[in-house]
Formats: C-alpha cells, structure tokens, sequence
C-alpha cells in the first residue's frame, strides 16, 4: 500500500468517525441544551486517558465545553486534548478577550487534571494567568469549580507510578494543606473518575432547590400512576420526572438503574418496582 493510500484512508475514517458521532449526537443526548462547562487543563499528567473520558463523558451528557489551557499546558498537552477531542460536538475554546463573558455563561468550571503548580498559585490566590482567573473569579461568582486533584495529591497512586511519591514529611503536608486551603475556598475536590458524577449530581440538585422554590402547593394524586421502563436503564431524568408526576416506575426484567438514578430515588422517595421473568410453565 503506498504512503498516498494510507494517507486517502486515515482521512476516509477521521470523516466516518465524524459522521457517526454526528448521527448518534441527538440519540446520545449530546445537544448541548445542559449549557457550558469551563473546562480547564493545566501542566498535569496524571490520569490523561481517564481524564479525556470524564470530559467526553460530559459532552455526551449534553453540555457544551470551553477549553482554557494553562501557559505551560498549551505547550505539553493542549495538542493531544484536542486530537482527543476532535469530532465531538459543541466543543470550543475560551476567548481569552471574552473569558469573562464565558465564564458568566458557564453552569460550572471542572479542572480534569490539577497540577501542583496551580494549586499553590490558587492556595495563595494569585491569578496570574487564564485558568487562575478562570478558577478564582468563578469562586467568587458563587459558580461551582470542581477539580480532579490526583495530580496534586500526595497519596494519589499515579503519582507514585511516575515517581513522585518520595518527598519528605513536610514537603506533603505542605501538599494537603494547599488542598485543604482551596476546599475551604470553595472548591470540590474529587477522584478524576468520579468528576463527572460529581457535577451531575450538584447541578441535578441545584435544579432540585428551584424547582421547589418555585413550585406550587401540590395536591395529591387520587392513586399514583405507574410508568413502565424496559430495554434500556433507568436514568436520572426519569426519576425526577417520576418525582414532578408523583408516579412509580414498574422496571422491566432486562432493565437497571444507574448509580445516579438509584440515589435520587432513595433521596427522594420514588417507588421503584422491579418486574421479575416470569417463570417458565409446561
């Protein structure tokens, strides 16, 4: 095969790929109608595949995403995010002329990946570049800034797969405190494989809170209505919905919840019956 070939081919499956991502984008859910992220890189390494996957993962949850990089993350990693990400839907950059602006816009900023650096520079709240600001302004906006911290955590097991779990006592609890400071700042600091439920979650709750400041006295339904699910998992939309219309959901045999989904109705007391298979009479 000659070099011209492979070249015409690479490119031949770069565009399939777009076009099926571009077909199940509506079927995924990935509409963008859950509003923007902040999404935020700095010069950390740890946890890059799973990082790229809580941020797709997102994407595929129906926000749209605006990256900023760090100074230092543009040179060592904006590259492979962008190639990661190319072809996804509703994915840009922050203006650095209208950061403001996006960062008003945006429902929550998520660092997938925090490095030592900017910990120190936002546990001394220094805002010398795009991300610190992005970071702290969005603090002092009241806006949610939830951070993957294996990259600064001393304990955190990819650290110690590159080597860097051998600095002395002081050097991490200097470590901790700096993430102890920026949780008490405000920030959520959380395991890069749960990022993604994490904003879920507060962002589900949040709309929770309106919803009843908002909502009527309701009035009782006469019996509750049954809403039956089957051939696919039980998400958190169909709980809260099931919550608003005051029904329980009947669950076919071939059918599950997700982990989301089974804590908001335990939280707030939706009935969920599981249907059994039936068994099997001569």
């Amino acid at each position: 095969m000659s070099g011209e070939s492979l070249i015409i081919n690479e490119d031949r499956i770069r565009e399939l790929v777009d076009r099926v991502i571009h077909r199940l984008e509506e079927r995924l859910a990935a509409m963008g109608r859950k509003g923007d992220l902040v999404v935020v890189f700095t010069a950390a390494t740890v946890e890059f595949p799973e990082a790229i996957r809580q941020v797709c993962g997102l994407i595929l949850d129906g926000y749209r995403i605006r990256l900023a990089f760090s100074r230092a993350a543009v040179q060592l990693i904006s590259k492979p995010v962008r190639d990661e990400l190319a072809g996804f839907p509703h994915v840009g950059m922050v203006e650095r002329e209208r950061w403001l602006s996006s960062l008003k816009e945006a429902r929550a900023v998520i660092v997938p990946m925090l490095s030592l650096n900017t910990l120190s520079k936002l546990s001394l709240l220094i805002a010398d570049d795009l991300t610190t600001n992005l970071v702290l302004h969005a603090l002092l906006m009241g806006k949610h800034v939830i951070m993957a911290r294996n990259g600064a955590d001393p304990a955190d097991k990819g650290r110690e797969e590159l080597g860097f779990h051998k600095g002395n006592a002081a050097l991490r609890q200097a470590m901790a405190d700096r993430l102890k400071t920026v949780t008490d700042y405000g920030c959520i600091l959380t395991d890069v494989r749960k990022l993604r439920d994490t904003l879920n979650s507060l962002l589900i709750n949040e709309e929770i809170r309106v919803e009843k400041a908002l909502e009527p006295a309701q009035v009782p339904f006469p019996s509750a209505p049954t809403i039956g699910i089957s051939g696919r998992f039980v998400t958190a939309a169909d709980i809260m919905h099931a919550r608003r219309t005051g029904a329980e959901l009947l669950v076919g045999p071939s059918s599950g919840l997700t982990p989301l989904a089974r804590d908001l109705a335990g939280l707030h007391g939706v009935a969920v019956r599981m249907e059994r298979n039936k068994p099997f009479n001569k």
